[in-house]
C-alpha cells in the first residue's frame, strides 16, 4: 500500500471511534502538559539564575588576584602578579582578552563637596572587551591622562564636610536625590591626601592635587557600580609622583610617618610601591563561557589565585540538574499512564477489526503495511494529543507567570516558567515515541492473526 493509503486509513480509523480516540487524546494531552509545564520550571529557574549572575558580573571573565583565594594549584603561595604574568595569560587558548588592574584609595574634591573614591588604573584599549558600558559621555581613550570614568554610583558619593561639621546629617549614597555635583561638567582634583578639604589636626593640604575630567558614566552593573576608572599608565606615574612627595614630606618631619596610603587588596590599607608593579587583580576575559572553568584551572596550575562566575555557575547547574530530572519525573508519570490509554485503545482496535485485518491478508497486503497502520495510528494519537497538551502548557506558562509577578513583584521581568522552542518540540517528540512504544505490541499482535481465523471472526 501506498503512505498516502496507509495514512488515510489510519486516520479513519481514528474517528471510527471518536469518543475513545478523544479520551486517549485527553490522557496524552494532560501527560504531555505535566511534562511541559515541570520541565519549563526548572528552565525558568536556570534563566533567572543565570540573569542574576549576569548582574553581578561577566560570566566569561576570569578574576585573578595577588593574594590566596581557594586554590592555587601545586603552589603554597600564589605567585605574584606583574606584566609577566599578564603575558602569560595571553598566551592561554581561549583566552580573549586581559587586562591588568592597579588601585588607590583616593579623595575626590568639587567646590566644598569631597568623596572618598576607589580607583581603579585600567587599559583603556580593554574597556570595551570586558563589557564597560557607558550611560553618559564616554569610555577612556589610551591618550587620555587626567580622564576618569565613573561608576554609576560613585557621583552620590560626594558630601559637605562642613555641614556635617555643623551636625548636619549627611546620607553618602543616596540615589533617591540628584547627586550634589555634575561629575561631567563641574571642576574637579583629586589627591592622595585623604584629610583633604576636611579639619584632620591639620594635616590637609601636605598633598599635591591633581586636575581631573569626569568624560564619563558607566551604566549600572553589578561589578562596575562603586568605583572610578582612569589610564593606568597615568595612575602609575602619580603614584610614582607621591612617592617621592611622601619621601620628601617624611624627610621635613624627621622621618616621620605621613600617613599616607594605598589600597592593597592583599592586606586592607598598606603601603605600595611603584617599584617592581605588582598588580591587585588581572581580568582574564574567555572567548567560551564554557571552557572559564578550563582556563581557570590553566592559571590555578600556573600558581595564581583565580575565581569566576562560573564557580557559582556550575554549582548551581548541578543543583538545577537534578531539580529538572525530579520535575521531569513527575511530569513522565502522567505520560506514562498514557500510554497504557494507547495500548488499550489499539488493542480493543484490534479485537473490532479482527475481520478487517484478514481481509488485507487475505488479498495479500504485506505484514509491515498492517503493522505501520497501526503504529501510525498510536504516533497520530501521541503527535496531537502533545500538540494540543504543548498549547495548552504556554496557556498555563503565562498564568504561572502572571501570578508570580503578581506575588513577587522584585522579580521584574524574569519568569518562573519558560518553554523554548526545544522544550516545546522534545515534548511533542516524547509524546509521539510513546505512541509508537504503546501501539508496537498491538501492532505485532496484529500481524500475527491467522487470516483464515481472521476472517471467520464476527
Amino acid at each position: 500500500m501506498k503512505i498516502s493509503d496507509v495514512l488515510g486509513m489510519a486516520l479513519k480509523n481514528l474517528l471510527r471511534r471518536k469518543t475513545r480516540t478523544i479520551l486517549t487524546l485527553i490522557g496524552v494531552l494532560i501527560g504531555t502538559t505535566s511534562i511541559a509545564v515541570m520541565m519549563s520550571i526548572g528552565v525558568g529557574m536556570d534563566r533567572t539564575f543565570e540573569s542574576q549572575l549576569s548582574r553581578m558580573g561577566s560570566l566569561h571573565t576570569i578574576t585573578v588576584n595577588n593574594y590566596y583565594f581557594g586554590d592555587v594549584g601545586n603552589s603554597s603561595q600564589p605567585k605574584s602578579l606583574d606584566d609577566k604574568a599578564v603575558k602569560e595569560f595571553e598566551q592561554i587558548e581561549g583566552v580573549e582578552a586581559v587586562m591588568p588592574q592597579l588601585r588607590a584609595f583616593l579623595k575626590f574634591a568639587s567646590g566644598r563637596y569631597v568623596a572618598h573614591v576607589d580607583v581603579i588604573g585600567v587599559n583603556p584599549s580593554k574597556m570595551e572587551a570586558f563589557d564597560f558600558q557607558i550611560a553618559e559621555g564616554r569610555l577612556l581613550n589610551e591618550d587620555d591622562k587626567g580622564a576618569i570614568v565613573f561608576g554609576s554610583q560613585v557621583p552620590y558619593f560626594f558630601y559637605n564636610p562642613r555641614a556635617v561639621g555643623r551636625g548636619g546629617m549627611i546620607v553618602i549614597g543616596d540615589d533617591s536625590q540628584p547627586p550634589p555635583i555634575n561629575v561631567l561638567e563641574d571642576r574637579l582634583i583629586m589627591t592622595f591626601d585623604l584629610a583633604y578639604g576636611e579639619d584632620y589636626g591639620g594635616s590637609s593640604g601636605r598633598r599635591k592635587t591633581y586636575r581631573i575630567q569626569g568624560v564619563g558614566i558607566l551604566k549600572e552593573t553589578g561589578e562596575h557600580n562603586y568605583s572610578a576608572f582612569i589610564n593606568i599608565d597615568y595612575l602609575k606615574k602619580l603614584m610614582q609622583d607621591n612617592e617621592r612627595e611622601e619621601r620628601r614630606l617624611a624627610a621635613s618631619q624627621g622621618g616621620s610617618d605621613v600617613g599616607v596610603y594605598y589600597y592593597n587588596s592583599s592586606s586592607g590599607m598598606g603601603r605600595s610601591s611603584s617599584k617592581n608593579q605588582t598588580y591587585e587583580t588581572v581580568l582574564v576575559k574567555v572567548t567560551d563561557v564554557n571552557k572559564v572553568e578550563e582556563v581557570q584551572n590553566k592559571i590555578k596550575e600556573m600558581g595564581y589565585s583565580a575565581y569566576s562566575l562560573a564557580d557559582a555557575r556550575n554549582e548551581m547547574k548541578k543543583t538545577l540538574a537534578v531539580v529538572q530530572a525530579i520535575l521531569g519525573a513527575i511530569g513522565a508519570i502522567s505520560l506514562l499512564v498514557a500510554s497504557l490509554g494507547i495500548t488499550n485503545t489499539m488493542y480493543m482496535s484490534i479485537y473490532e477489526r479482527t475481520r478487517e485485518i484478514g481481509i488485507f491478508k487475505v488479498l495479500g497486503c504485506y505484514l509491515k503495511d498492517i503493522r505501520g497502520m497501526f503504529l501510525l495510528e498510536a504516533a497520530l494519537i501521541g503527535f496531537f494529543g502533545g500538540t494540543i497538551g504543548i498549547g495548552f502548557s504556554y496557556g498555563i506558562s503565562a498564568i504561572i507567570n502572571t501570578v508570580a509577578v503578581g506575588v513577587m513583584p522584585e522579580m521584574g521581568d524574569s519568569s518562573i516558567s519558560v518553554i523554548p522552542l526545544w522544550l516545546a518540540l522534545a515534548a511533542v517528540g516524547v509524546a509521539v515515541l510513546v505512541g509508537l512504544i504503546a501501539g508496537y505490541f498491538p501492532s505485532k499482535r496484529a500481524m500475527k492473526l491467522s487470516a483464515l481465523d481472521a476472517i471467520k471472526n464476527e
